[in-house]
């Protein structure tokens, strides 16, 4: 158990960055 909290803040942190790279390179497109 003690091994799946710091997994999960990884992937969280992961998420995080895949979601506002993806988000940057649709604005920079769309202008």
């Amino acid at each position: 158990m003690a091994w799946t909290a710091p997994k999960i803040k990884e992937i969280t942190c992961g998420m995080e960055v895949t979601r506002y790279l993806p988000a940057d390179d649709d604005r920079q497109e769309s202008l």
